[in-house]
């Protein structure tokens, strides 16, 4: 082929076409494998990929370790709705997982996940890929919070955690760096947390995470979002639009940091959207329309338009006020994760750091 096609168009085919076949054709020639490894040809193929959910699911009255399965969703050119049995497109993905606690977040395609020890590993299913990280974290009794993203300073991947000591004397907080393949201590943020109410979002370099504070002197709770800058490792703080709100969960909306909160009272689903220094309302719902409250953000479209998870399989539709099934699941499984994700080829530029770590192919063994 590259006899007849110039190299630029060959590597503007090559950014359109899915993992898959890309791993199959680096065995093809040397000039194929170093364009296909290479950093600046995974950044672009990754922002050309198309928008995928990752659903995993578990059956009914088992616990969240239990899983029963993956999927994944696609949501390219819109969804397509088959009135009966929910959106179709849904594909098995094999998984190297049995039992786990939960996906902590999600970045560039590699999602990261804990057990139910709290054993931190990522995945990236495009490439099946996945690896456990070192846990040089002993002493320390369970882990408050969880975070997963890029730092574009040192073009890294880092994860951060802040653990409770086991001797009750406060919060520990480390950072792990996938280059060097270590953890290191830095300062935990200020105030202490006391609960953490949402999972972790990753925007524009940092982490984000909807958090409590509890005085103890008075007894009043303060809720807020805690940032960290993947580049500085510095904590910082964000106030939420309406401080009194409950919000279960933060998500993106068109490149800025979403947030969903929820008031019971009046039964309403607020969606926001942080844009430069100041919250927008996006969106609100009358949540007894569609008989619970709004979980998430699955597409949004310039016009408006957006497409809402609700009771984690259900779908509401702003545009038509419509509202289906998520999928055609089993009636005795439910969902319990949802992320949205683009495929991608991160980790192939890092083979040899992540071969000093144990990344493996799934089902080979070391």
């Amino acid at each position: 082929m590259s006899d007849y096609l110039c190299d630029s168009l060959l590597f503007e085919i090559f950014t359109r076409l899915p993992p898959k076949s890309l791993l199959r054709f680096r065995s093809l020639s040397k000039s194929w494998y170093s364009c296909i490894s290479s950093p600046g040809f995974i950044r672009m193929h990754t922002s050309r990929s198309p928008q995928k959910l990752l659903i995993r699911t578990r059956h009914r009255g088992q616990t969240c370790m239990s899983s029963e399965g993956f999927y994944t969703l696609h949501l390219e050119n819109g969804l397509q709705l088959c009135p009966r049995r929910g959106y179709m497109g849904i594909s098995q993905v094999e998984s190297p997982y049995s039992e786990i606690y939960y996906i902590a977040c999600s970045c560039n395609g590699i999602l990261c996940v804990l057990d139910y020890e709290n054993n931190i590993s990522l995945w990236n299913s495009s490439i099946r890929r996945r690896l456990a990280l070192p846990n040089c974290l002993k002493g320390y009794s369970s882990c408050l919070v969880t975070g997963f993203g890029f730092d574009p300073m040192t073009e890294d991947y880092k994860i951060v955690c802040i653990y409770f000591s086991n001797g009750g004397n406060g919060e520990s907080s480390f950072v792990h760096a996938m280059k060097t393949g270590t953890w290191c201590a830095i300062a935990s943020p200020i105030p202490l947390l006391s609960y953490v109410a949402s999972k972790a979002c990753f925007v524009n370099g940092a982490l984000h995470w909807v958090v409590r504070y509890l005085n103890k002197s008075n007894g009043i709770d303060w809720f807020y979002i805690m940032t960290f800058d993947l580049s500085t490792h510095v904590f910082g703080t964000i106030e939420l639009p309406r401080p009194g709100y409950k919000v279960p969960r933060l998500t993106t909306i068109q490149g800025s940091l979403g947030l969903i909160s929820m008031d019971d009272d009046d039964d309403i689903s607020w969606i926001w959207a942080k844009r430069d220094s100041s919250w927008s309302l996006v969106f609100k719902l009358k949540t007894d329309r569609v008989g619970g409250g709004i979980m998430g953000v699955l597409q949004t479209h310039n016009n408006g338009d957006m497409l809402l998870v609700y009771d984690w399989n259900g779908v509401y539709n702003s545009k038509t006020g419509a509202w289906s099934r998520l999928a055609d699941f089993n009636t005795s499984s439910c969902i319990v994760d949802i992320e949205r994700y683009a495929e991608s080829l991160h980790w192939l530029d890092m083979e040899s750091a992540c071969e000093r770590n144990h990344l493996l192919p799934i089902g080979e063994k070391k």
